[in-house]
């Protein structure tokens, strides 16, 4: 009976660190959900600023109407992102991230002929970082959360085969 109770409080203790160990490893490798959230709110409402932007400095008709399309599809998943957040208990950024209001400041200084040229240059590369993002929650290592998991594989084949950023790439052989 000591032996066992003995046993019992090394292994008990054993145990709790084992699963405290596995837990570290994995949000070691893994993606945590408030970190994507964080993320992807702050990249969509970055994304709504550069399309209001692209709307009004734009002269070519597809980079403005690619930034009404940018600033109409990206609200619409910072509502649906919101809502889930809120469920979830997940903190919604206010701000924008440093790279993303640095992109935006320096896209607002560019003179209307320059602008639409590097703004679809900037929105290809953002459309390229946000699929390896959602790639990156949507992986083995990626959100814990099935609910947020499964909104995140559904945005994702949205993205992959929208079109919005395909007017950009013809007008500025950016392919």
């Amino acid at each position: 009976m000591v032996r066992t109770a003995t046993l019992l409080c090394l292994v008990v203790p054993c145990s709790l660190i084992m699963v405290s160990l596995e837990d570290v490893g994995r949000s070691q490798q893994g993606m945590q959900d408030q970190e994507f959230v964080v993320l992807l709110m702050s990249s969509n409402r970055f994304e709504i600023e550069a399309g209001g932007v692209a709307y009004s400095q734009g002269i070519n008709k597809s980079v403005v109407e690619c930034g009404i399309q940018m600033a109409s599809d990206h609200g619409a998943v910072c509502t649906e992102l919101a809502a889930l957040a809120t469920l979830k208990g997940w903190r919604i950024p206010d701000d924008l991230q440093d790279n993303e209001q640095r992109i935006l400041d320096e896209l607002t200084t560019l003179n209307r002929e320059m602008f639409d040229r590097e703004f679809a240059k900037q929105m290809i590369l953002w459309y390229e970082a946000t699929i390896a993002l959602l790639e990156q929650a949507s992986g083995l290592n990626g959100a814990e959360d099935e609910e947020l998991r499964l909104w995140v594989e559904k945005k994702l084949s949205v993205m992959k085969y929208g079109t919005v950023y395909q007017p950009l790439l013809a007008a500025y052989s950016l392919q």
